[in-house]
Parts: structure tokens; C-alpha cells; sequence
């Protein structure tokens, strides 16, 4: 098998597993710009299910920019309780909310301007960019996609900073990728590739993964028997 095919049974096998996965707390904001980055924005160092809930629990007092720069801090403090440092994306909540409002409700459509905004790095900004407008022009790099594209060997280890994890992922994936990868590593990342003890024993990716760095696996000792 080549590498190319490699690649390609990949992106195959964890397409076909993901449907019985968690989606990812973004899904839920596709072609919703706004809400996108609000959401994104929360889901720093959180865990999917709370970002989910703050998303939803923020979004219900208020959804629009116009409306949401009109909550007071204690009522976005409370809606948002459930990700981690809440206290201080309060202040980002605002700051974003009163500029895509001064912007007439727009949310920027570059990764510069979007990072002008509080709390809004680059990770933030290209998801933005993915889920609220399609826009795919680089690959979403959190958490998991770093981990589990070092494990499979697709990228090399030493690589640490997203934005050059993503140059180094888009010499390796074909481009109809880069829209998907995110999600499908955030949703295989949490179900089986996880920063601990992975479920290598009864993983979809098996006989196709090195293992780079994998030091301790789950605790079952069977293979998988479709892919072993």
C-alpha cells in the first residue's frame, strides 16, 4: 500500500466510524457565522458537552450580535458557567458581540481580522471560517488533530505549533480533506485515539497506524478483528 492509499483508507475507515460518534459542539452552528465564533471561542481548553451547553444556554438569551451586546456580564457569566474560564471569556463574549454588531452583523471572512477580535486566536479564526462560511483554505488544528495525525505518522512529531501543523497536514491530505479532518479527529480522538491509554486494541485504524509516541493503550488486549 502506498501512502497515498494509506491516506485514503484513512479518511475512509473514520468516515464510515464517525457516524456513530459525537458530533462536535460546532456542528450545530454550520453557515451560522456568528454563532460559529462565539461557540469556537468557548470551546478553548473545554470539554464538546459544555461547550455545547454554554453555547445553548447563551444563544437562548440572545442570538444576534446586536441583542447579545445588550446582556449585562453577570447574565453571560452565568450562561457561559459551564466552560472553563468563563470569568475571562465573559470579556471576549462582549468584545466580539459589540464588533460584529458595529460591523453591521458581519462576521469578518479572513483569519487576520477575525484575530483582531478578543479570545480569538488562529485555531478559532480557520473554524470560524470552516463552519460559518465554508471557507477552507487551511485545516482546523486543535488538540486532537495534532495528537492522533503524529500517532498515525502523517506529520512529524516535533511539529508544535498548529498553524504549522496544518502547512505540514496539507502536503499529506488531499485537499477534499481539509473540510472534514477537524471534526473527524475530534470525534475519533474522544471516542477512541485518546491523549491517554488509546483504544488501539479495537481501533477501525489498526493495521494502519505506527503508533508514533503511543506508550500505554487501552486496557483490552484483543485486536480488532475486521481490521487486524
Amino acid at each position: 500500500m502506498t501512502e497515498t492509499e494509506r491516506v485514503q483508507e484513512i479518511y475512509a475507515r473514520i468516515s464510515s466510524a464517525a457516524q456513530a460518534w459525537e458530533p462536535t459542539s460546532l456542528s450545530h452552528f454550520v453557515e451560522q457565522p456568528f454563532k460559529a465564533l462565539i461557540a469556537g471561542m468557548l470551546s478553548a481548553q473545554t470539554r464538546e458537552e459544555d461547550t455545547t451547553a454554554a453555547a445553548n444556554a447563551l444563544f437562548a438569551l440572545a442570538d444576534t450580535p446586536q441583542a447579545l451586546a445588550q446582556l449585562s456580564a453577570e447574565q453571560i457569566e452565568q450562561a457561559i458557567r459551564p466552560v472553563r474560564y468563563h470569568e475571562s471569556k465573559v470579556k471576549y463574549v462582549q468584545d466580539i458581540a459589540e464588533k460584529v454588531a458595529a460591523n453591521g452583523g458581519v462576521v469578518p471572512r479572513t483569519v487576520d481580522e477575525l484575530m483582531q477580535y478578543k479570545g480569538v486566536g488562529w485555531k478559532v479564526a480557520v473554524l470560524t471560517l470552516a463552519t460559518g462560511y465554508h471557507i477552507y483554505e487551511d485545516i482546523t488544528v486543535d488538540v486532537h488533530v495534532g495528537r492522533i495525525s503524529k500517532r498515525l505518522g502523517l506529520i512529524d512529531p516535533a511539529i508544535k505549533q498548529p498553524p504549522k501543523i496544518n502547512e505540514a497536514l496539507k502536503l499529506v491530505l488531499p485537499r477534499e480533506m481539509w473540510p472534514y479532518w477537524n471534526a473527524l479527529m475530534v470525534q475519533f480522538g474522544r471516542a477512541v485515539c485518546k491523549p491517554t491509554y488509546p483504544q488501539c486494541a479495537t481501533c477501525p485504524l489498526y493495521d494502519l497506524c505506527p503508533r508514533v509516541g503511543v506508550i500505554q493503550t487501552g486496557r483490552s488486549s484483543y485486536k480488532n478483528a475486521e481490521y487486524a
